[in-house]
C-alpha cells in the first residue's frame, strides 16, 4: 500500500489537519497515526473506514485503486 502514506498525508494537509488532530479523530495515538503515514503499519479495515470517512475520501482513493477521491 505505497499509495496509502503518500495519499493520506497529501489529503490530511489539503484538510488542515496535523497528525495528532487525526489522531485524535480516530481516537488512536498519535504514534499510531504516525506509522501510517510513514508506511511502517497499515491500518485495519474498520481503521481505514474510519480514516476515509475523516477525510472524506474513498477507501478506494486511499489505497491507490481510484484515481479520484469522492464515490460515484
Amino acid at each position: 500500500m505505497a499509495e496509502f502514506k503518500v495519499n493520506i498525508k497529501e489529503i490530511r494537509k489539503q484538510r488542515k489537519l496535523t497528525q495528532v488532530q487525526m489522531a485524535e479523530l480516530l481516537s488512536t495515538s498519535y504514534r499510531a497515526y504516525q506509522h501510517y503515514e510513514a508506511g511502517t503499519r497499515e491500518p485495519n479495515i474498520k481503521t481505514l473506514k474510519k480514516i476515509a470517512d475523516t477525510l472524506d475520501v474513498t477507501t478506494d482513493y486511499l489505497v491507490g485503486r481510484d484515481p479520484k477521491k469522492e464515490g460515484k
